[in-house]
């Protein structure tokens, strides 16, 4: 009972690559994201073609070469309607505006008019992403030995499948390449700088980040590094705390202005009052 199901599976699979045996060569072709591709169909110029089928998920559509006419194309997979179209001589498929779905397996089904036989050409395509900078995360500690310990973690945004990082070293180093997405180094006082780029690469693309600077991150004043960067602080925090006080001293002046102008102008009142008073009074009474 065992040998059946096995048995029907060999035929399908004997059915799919056609009666010749031909075209199981799977063709890997790789494709950028909302980009186009083609997949190129092989026919010997010698045979006649009837008809071809290309199929991915399923049927996707039927192209009937013309005899002195355009050929007859029918697109049966609406997921792929507006977005295909067959290059001839050959027929091969155009797939536009790519998305991830598209990737799989395709086949072309190509029927010979001269003979039974079928000759089955395979593809497999897969989509990515054009990538992006690489982005750089650091830690790092500076030990009891006063080693400074730093941890460079590199990433790329969406970065889908299949992508791989190196670090590329600058200076009295470069030219030692660290793979993967994490570099772990160390540095003490007196040794050269260390910098390095991260590098990201998948099938389609390939892309450096910034050099980073790994000294620059230890907090130690003694680091050569950190020095230029400290007394830079130092002087930004002068200059904002002297313009504060110079902001705070024109705004008390601002404020005070209207108040000694009000003062003024009640003490002149009050003078005129008192001269009103001092001519309204009467002379002495005669005896």
């Amino acid at each position: 009972m065992v040998a059946l199901p096995c048995l029907f599976f060999l035929l399908l699979l004997q059915e799919a690559k056609g009666d010749s045996g031909d075209g199981e060569d799977l063709k890997k072709v790789v494709a950028v994201l909302q980009e186009s591709i083609y997949l190129p169909l092989e026919i010997p110029p010698e045979e006649e073609v009837a008809d071809i089928i290309w199929s991915s998920h399923k049927r996707l559509a039927t192209v009937v070469p013309g005899r002195g006419h355009p050929a007859a194309i029918t697109v049966t997979d609406p997921h792929y309607q507006g977005r295909v179209s067959f290059l001839e001589p050959s027929f091969s498929l155009h797939i536009s505006n790519l998305s991830w779905v598209d990737s799989g397996l395709y086949q072309a089904q190509v029927n010979l008019s001269t003979s039974q036989i079928s000759d089955l050409q395979l593809f497999n395509l897969r989509v990515y992403r054009r990538l992006s900078e690489p982005q750089i995360a650091v830690s790092f500690k500076i030990s009891a030995e006063r080693a400074c310990n730093v941890s460079l973690t590199c990433s790329v945004e969406k970065a889908g499948m299949d992508v791989t990082y190196s670090w590329l070293p600058w200076g009295d180093n470069a030219g030692t390449v660290h793979e993967g997405p994490v570099l772990s180094t160390s540095w003490r006082p007196g040794d050269s700088a260390l910098s390095y780029t991260c590098r990201a690469s998948n099938p389609v693309s390939s892309i450096s980040s910034r050099l980073t600077r790994a000294g620059s991150f230890c907090a130690d004043p003694e680091y050569p590094s950190e020095k230029p960067s400290t007394a830079f602080c130092l002087l930004a925090k002068g200059l904002l705390f002297l313009s504060l006080l110079v902001i705070l001293a024109v705004g008390l002046w601002v404020a005070r202005v209207p108040i000694r102008h009000k003062m003024s102008r009640k003490k002149k009142l009050r003078r005129n009052r008192m001269k009103l008073r001092k001519k309204g009074q009467p002379g002495p009474s005669p005896v």
